[in-house]
């Protein structure tokens, strides 16, 4: 079994229009937390090994 097929934007009701945004943007939502949640991993990787090169320098 497939997917209904999607309603042209003419074809929706303001609700199921307002729905279909709401959908988007939650998924974007979604999308930028799993990005912003990469990003503050590497950044803290990066840290560990500047932290980790310097004692090294210094030591």
């Amino acid at each position: 079994m497939g997917r209904k097929p999607k309603k042209k934007l003419e074809e929706m009701t303001e609700l199921e229009r307002l729905q279909e945004v709401n959908k988007r943007l939650r998924t974007e939502v979604v999308y930028l937390k799993k990005l912003e949640e990469r990003d503050e991993a590497l950044q803290r990787e990066r840290q560990r090994q500047l932290e980790k090169w310097f004692q090294e320098d210094f030591y």
